[in-house]
């Protein structure tokens, strides 16, 4: 049985980039609600208490002074340094976030270093597979995420 990759692995470094990357341009979910049980200033606007916000991490994501070139896939940007805090949240944050979403990082992980030590990894299509919506904020990939892997 294929054990998760080593620390002196290599590539370890740059799968967690691509992983974030891919999470950054595609969250498992697209918005976030809450129901503000304080009031608060949101962009110079006050919210009442008892007021739903919606956190939008579809823009979040693709928000330019965050991210320079937000549509375009650079894992690299994950490796010099990490966004600021509240700029990358995938599985949302503090008590909101997912409970799945680091063993979902760790599964994924391994998945991609077990399938590299057999052979090379690659998309089954050069073209942008798109997108499909569940409920409101889910979005999955519109193919299935399609990959071909050639053995070693």
């Amino acid at each position: 049985m294929v054990g998760e990759a080593s620390a002196q692995d290599d590539t370890a470094p740059y799968t967690d980039a691509v992983i974030r990357e891919t999470l950054r341009l595609r969250p498992p979910v697209t918005a976030i609600p809450w129901l503000l049980r304080e009031p608060c200033d949101i962009g110079g606007h006050h919210v009442p208490a008892g007021t739903f916000a919606v956190a939008s991490l579809w823009d979040l994501h693709r928000n330019p002074a965050l991210y320079p070139g937000p549509e375009a896939f650079r894992p690299e940007r994950f490796l010099r340094s990490r966004p600021p805090r509240g700029a990358w949240l995938p599985f949302g944050t503090g008590s909101h976030a997912c409970i799945g979403g680091q063993p979902a990082f760790i599964q994924v992980k391994l998945l991609i270093h077990t399938l590299l030590r057999r052979g090379q990894l690659r998309p089954a299509t050069d073209r942008d597979e798109g997108i499909r919506h569940r409920c409101s904020t889910e979005v999955y990939p519109a193919q299935g995420c399609r990959v071909t892997l050639r053995l070693s």
